[in-house]
Formats: structure tokens, C-alpha cells, sequence
């Protein structure tokens, strides 16, 4: 009878270990990797949609300053989490949320809904409106136009 050799197929139990733990060691290091880049993500979405907000903002106070103030407004619609912007009465603009920004970011404002800008560029009253991102609640901005100047400021909110 001839002898039968025998061929393996397959890994041994130590060849199996060593590429778990080569693939343990590399997921402990990647995780906090993508963890803290959705993080920085999100916080310059935030940033960035309160950058477009003040730009909107600024152009509608400058454009009051040609003598459109009555008829130029900011409106803030909480139920829909978008934001209008009419010239000369008439609608030009309607960002929403959602689009803006993934669906991530919120309004939430407590009294203040609309603004307007006197032919001298200031705004009716004080407004402000806290912008919050869903996933991290942590991440806030308080973004406000002050009274008689039309200064806008935006802050963090810890």
C-alpha cells in the first residue's frame, strides 16, 4: 500500500490569532481616526451654514440702505427649519435645512420669527436664533443681529 500524503488547506489557530490582532490593532487605531473626522465635519457645516446665514443677512441690511427697508425682509419659519428672504416684497429666496446641510442642523428660536432693516441699516429689533446639530447636541451656535448697530454675532453655546 502506498503511503497518502496528506495536504493541508487552511490556517492554523496561530496564523488565525496573529491576523485578528493585526486587525484589532488597526481598528483601535482607525475608529477614533473617523470619529473625530465626522466630528470636525460637522462642526464646519455648522460654521459654514452660519457663514451663509450672515452673508444673507449682511446683503439684506445693505440692500435696505437703498431705500427698500419696508419692503426687504428676514423671515424664520421653525416649522418647516427654513429660512425666507424677500426683496421688493416679493420672495427671492428659501433656504431650507435640510438642504443646506444634510439634515444634521435645527433652528430653534424661543420669540423671534422676522426681521427688517430701517433705511439707515438698523434692524427692527434684537434677533436671534440658536442653529443645533442633531447628532452632536453639543455642537451649538447662537447666531444674533443686535439692536441699533445690525452687528452680527455668532457665538458657541457651551
Amino acid at each position: 500500500m502506498a503511503a497518502c500524503s496528506r495536504s493541508r488547506a487552511g490556517f492554523t489557530m496561530v496564523e488565525l490569532l496573529a491576523y485578528i490582532s493585526i486587525y484589532l490593532l488597526l481598528l483601535t487605531l482607525v475608529v477614533p481616526c473617523v470619529k473625530s473626522i465626522t466630528a470636525a465635519g460637522s462642526r464646519l457645516e455648522l460654521e459654514g451654514f452660519c457663514q451663509r446665514l450672515a452673508a444673507d443677512i449682511s446683503a439684506l441690511q445693505q440692500d435696505s440702505l437703498w431705500g427698500n427697508s419696508l419692503q426687504n425682509k428676514f423671515t424664520l419659519d421653525l416649522n418647516g427649519q427654513s429660512y425666507n428672504i424677500y426683496r421688493g416684497g416679493q420672495l427671492q429666496k428659501t433656504v431650507r435645512l435640510a438642504e443646506a446641510g444634510q439634515g444634521q442642523l435645527y433652528f430653534y428660536s424661543p420669540n423671534t420669527w422676522q426681521l427688517r432693516f430701517s433705511d439707515e441699516g438698523a434692524p427692527n429689533g434684537y434677533f436671534y436664533v440658536l442653529i443645533k446639530n442633531r447628532q452632536q447636541p453639543q455642537l451649538a451656535k447662537k447666531f444674533e443681529v443686535q439692536p441699533v448697530t445690525g452687528r452680527i454675532v455668532i457665538s458657541d453655546i457651551k
